[in-house]
């Protein structure tokens, strides 16, 4: 069984402009796929996730600021994109009158994003961490 734990953090202020900063870059990445998903399936067309995994390539080789936000937040952000599209496109074979598109990620939405195998287990201390490795608060709250 797949836990999820929900933290409460308290960030520096310099640490939460950057964690702010990163989920605004991951919540325009993630309507950008969506966009791109959708275009292509108006003209009849697949994208698949290595394909946008590519463009991610491309755009992180050509663009400073897709390089300072770590690779897996990224790749991250794209598996649910094509999660969410591969949910709509069962809804589409079930036969439902409005299968509905992935919805738009707004501001208040996308205040998401894992820290895959970030965490020590014997310490109360990030390692590896692009919110500044440091010493940090945790609150869990379910």
């Amino acid at each position: 069984m797949l836990l999820t734990y929900k933290y409460r953090i308290y960030p520096t202020q310099e640490q939460e402009f950057w964690l702010f900063y990163v989920l605004e870059h991951l919540r325009q990445l993630h309507n950008s796929a969506r966009l791109n998903r959708i275009r292509a399936y108006e003209e009849g067309r697949f994208v698949s996730y290595q394909e946008q995994s590519k463009i991610l390539t491309e755009a992180r080789n050509r663009h400073a600021d897709f390089k300072e936000i770590p690779q897996d937040f990224q790749n991250h952000a794209l598996r649910r994109v094509d999660k969410a599209f591969a949910n709509f496109q069962r809804r589409l074979k079930q036969g439902f009158n409005k299968p509905g598109f992935p919805r738009y990620r707004r501001r208040i939405r996308s205040l998401t994003f894992s820290l895959r195998k970030r965490k020590d287990k014997h310490e109360n201390r990030v390692r590896e961490n692009p919110i500044i490795e440091t010493d940090t608060r945790l609150d869990r709250l379910k």
